[in-house]
């Protein structure tokens, strides 16, 4: 009797278009599965942030709070007319660029809007808030997923 070994190989398919965006998802999820508190987050985080693009039909404005027990949130402000529309304010994960990594410039925030859920990944670099926002359409109503991103500029 000959005895065989079957190695399976993955089927090679086109990359990506977006490594970083499978990487921002990944992370996501994590938040979402176990979210836990905020340990440590830049000063220079927190505060008002306004989007540099003014015309923006997405999210307008970022308010970022720390309790004085570290953990942080953030408010945002969508595009509604007349007036910006307050998304609430949610619980803010931050990370590290690695495990001992205690000075966090990433966070996550999930929105459950009922109708879609959109996770925040938020980069705070050189003075700036990068924003990309990931919504997912629950509703059943056949609409696409899609990601966005907009730079934000300290306001206050």
């Amino acid at each position: 009797m000959t005895t065989r070994t079957l190695t399976a190989a993955a089927p090679r398919s086109a990359a990506p278009r977006s490594l970083s965006a499978l990487a921002l998802a990944t992370l996501s999820l994590g938040a979402l599965i176990a979210p836990q508190r905020a340990l440590a987050a830049p000063a220079d985080m927190t505060g008002t942030w306004v989007n540099s693009n003014v015309t923006t039909s997405g999210i307008t404005r970022v308010n970022v709070t720390r309790a004085a027990g570290g953990q942080m949130t953030v408010q945002v402000f969508g595009r509604c007319h007349p007036n910006d529309c307050d998304w609430g304010s949610a619980q803010m994960v931050t990370y590290g660029t690695t495990v001992s990594d205690s000075n966090h410039f990433t966070a996550t925030a999930v929105y459950a809007k009922g109708f879609a859920t959109t996770t925040l990944v938020m980069n705070f670099a050189r003075g700036r808030l990068d924003v990309q926002a990931l919504t997912q359409f629950t509703d059943g109503s056949g609409r696409q997923n899609y990601a966005s991103r907009d730079a934000f500029a300290r306001y206050r």
